[in-house]
């Protein structure tokens, strides 16, 4: 059955009636979380850590290339970011910035059922990086949903985190809904800022999502065998994720 028809079947379980009209929604199936009616994240209830939207995998598809072993995430939601990270690479230190202190009651109360270690931080992205400077993650994962957060406020975050990327660290953005326009300025910007990482995008088929890397230039050039031998992917999805890879452009 298609995602669709599970949201049509769905009975509320949590609403709140502030800004962004919060919303937990589900069925025998699926738990949905929802700001203004517009569903943000969704879990597979049997199998809580499955990722559920392409632009998740694609989000998280550097995992090809390296085993991190710090992570700082921007943007809670729903938590499958988190689920999925922590139930393949169980010693993951993972830090979550959600600015939303009902986005992280929502996760505590409806979408960690496996009691994840998350490192949860209850503040903005720019306070956590200005007053952890000294903390040296090797990847960043910025998935904020902000209403009517233009391209520029998604640029002065970027540059922000981009002063803590280290020259093997990996950062990776998902920009929700830019026109043309904006995703070729905020690339080009990105070029000058970055010039010393590589960098790789995609456009999410069907979705209006954007999702961007920017990394260390000889990660993907690695070997295959030692790719296979390093990753905490399974095999089958080691494999399904390579081919979708190659669909990036840069």
């Amino acid at each position: 059955m298609k995602l669709v028809k599970h949201i049509q079947q769905g009975h509320l379980s949590y609403f709140t009636q502030n800004n962004d009209a919060i919303s937990v929604s589900e069925n025998q199936h699926y738990r949905w979380l929802a700001f203004d009616n517009v569903v943000q994240s969704m879990m597979l209830k049997r199998n809580p850590s499955q990722l559920t939207f392409p632009h998740q995998i694609s989000l998280l598809s550097p995992l090809l290339f390296f085993r991190p072993k710090r992570v700082v995430e921007f943007g809670l939601g729903g938590g499958n970011l988190a689920r999925f990270l922590l139930h393949h690479s169980p010693d993951l230190t993972l830090d979550t910035i959600e600015y939303s202190q009902e986005v992280i009651e929502c996760f505590e109360r409806f979408f960690n059922p496996q009691t994840a270690n998350v490192h949860l931080h209850h503040c903005s992205a720019l306070d956590w990086l200005h007053y952890h400077k000294k903390i040296k993650p090797d990847w960043f994962i910025c998935d904020i949903y902000q209403k009517n957060q233009s391209i520029n406020d998604s640029l002065i975050l970027t540059k922000n985190i981009l002063k803590k990327v280290g020259e093997q660290a990996v950062l990776s953005l998902n920009l929700p809904s830019p026109s043309n326009e904006e995703i070729n300025y905020f690339l080009s910007e990105l070029k000058v800022l970055a010039p010393n990482k590589q960098l790789v995008y995609f456009h999410i088929p069907h979705y209006l999502n954007v999702i961007i890397h920017l990394l260390p230039k000889n990660m993907v050039n690695q070997p295959e065998g030692f790719l296979m031998d390093t990753t905490i992917l399974p095999t089958r999805t080691f494999n399904r994720w390579r081919k979708y890879w190659r669909h990036g452009m840069q």
